[in-house]
């Protein structure tokens, strides 16, 4: 297997890295308006189909693609006319499958009806926007440049643009932020025909000026609580910690990541995988140097790759599994004490049998919250 086809892969990743600002609390690579300087938008546009058509011609991309991803940083604001000359590169070395999901991500101030139309005639068929919060004083203190009434208009604009697999995002754990806050947040999402809701519990570091602030873990832990009831009520199936969807609208793209498949990703900071040779593999996170390396020196924008050893896939293989409600094999607990350790965490209603799948353990809603430390324990 050579290097190329270790890396092809039907699901693509694109980081667009541009922002009306940037938030305090993100930790994706992403450049606010007053970071951003002049041709900078061109010269990113210029080195994505410069990488684009270098992994195309190394036969780096698979075909036909099953599932596309424009995440960052804020991809609506980029105009229709520069995403039009990527995907034209793009599909110049792949096609789209049948049935294929093209996911958007977009905050409700750069949405608007006309445009959102002229993405959709691209192609794209999924959006998932950012809406955060919908109470002012939470929005202010997490940065957000919108306001409730923007994020309403903005999902009526989007279903008015024809799309109707859309996704909305919500934060839990925002200080200041109560049950009846968190109810309301999603009786109003859900009012409109939304598919999918993510909503992540807001993590910050200890020097952060807010993380005093945070709510202490039996407070996030009755906010998680309280989502999962709200949002099975709706219909919706839990179906990974942070994720909840309409039967047969789970994020096709992120399932990808979750259950450890290949991904190959363009743009600055981008992460790759191939599952098959074990490599994964890291983009630049500089838009200079991104830039640069593609434009002037026409080479790939790497910053470093790395083959995952046995104790590092197992690792993952189990940090997956937890994260969905599929769960996994009872055969995976292989040794005595990963047996005693699997019966405790049912007894502690951390872990409970599939009720589909009798073969299968899988994570409570609040074994969810203690994943990360079930997996320490299991191995």
């Amino acid at each position: 297997m050579t290097l190329a086809e270790a890396r092809a892969a039907r699901s693509l990743y694109f980081h667009f890295p541009f922002c009306e600002t940037k938030c305090h609390y993100c930790d994706f690579y992403s450049l606010g308006r007053e970071k951003t300087k002049p041709g900078d938008p061109d010269r990113f546009e210029t080195a994505m189909i410069r990488e684009i058509t270098l992994r195309g011609e190394g036969g780096e991309l698979a075909s036909p693609i099953e599932t596309i991803f424009f995440g960052g940083g804020t991809p609506s604001m980029t105009p229709p006319d520069s995403m039009k000359r990527i995907t034209d590169t793009l599909f110049r070395y792949a096609t789209l499958a049948p049935g294929y999901e093209w996911t958007m991500e977009a905050n409700p101030s750069s949405i608007d009806v006309e445009k959102f139309r002229a993405f959709k005639a691209l192609g794209i068929n999924r959006v998932s926007m950012g809406v955060q919060s919908l109470k002012g004083e939470h929005l202010l203190k997490l940065g957000r440049v919108h306001d409730e009434a923007q994020a309403t208009q903005a999902l009526e604009a989007v279903f008015s643009a024809g799309f109707q697999n859309v996704s909305t995002d919500l934060l839990c754990g925002v200080p200041g932020q109560t049950i009846h806050d968190l109810k309301s947040h999603i009786e109003r999402l859900t009012s409109f025909p939304i598919q999918h809701l993510s909503i992540y519990l807001l993590t910050l570091p200890p020097h952060h000026s807010m993380y005093k602030e945070l709510p202490n873990e039996n407070e996030q832990l009755e906010h998680l609580l309280l989502i999962d009831q709200e949002m099975r009520a709706r219909g919706f199936d839990h179906y990974e910690i942070s994720n909840f969807a309409r039967p047969g609208r789970q994020a096709r793209h992120n399932l990808v990541y979750w259950t450890g498949g290949s991904y190959l990703s363009f743009g600055p900071s981008a992460h790759s995988f191939s599952k098959d040779a074990r490599v994964r593999f890291k983009n630049v996170s500089s838009l200079h140097k991104y830039a640069t390396m593609l434009i002037e020196e026409s080479r790939l924008p790497m910053e470093w790759s790395e083959t995952l050893n046995e104790s590092q896939m197992e690792l993952e293989k189990w940090m997956l599994a937890i994260r969905l409600s599929e769960g996994f094999p009872k055969v995976w607990l292989v040794s005595d004490r990963q047996r005693q350790k699997g019966h405790l965490f049912i007894e502690r209603g951390l872990l409970e049998e599939h009720p589909d799948h009798p073969e299968r353990l899988r994570a409570t809603v609040r074994g969810f919250a203690l994943s990360d430390a079930l997996v320490k324990e299991l191995l």
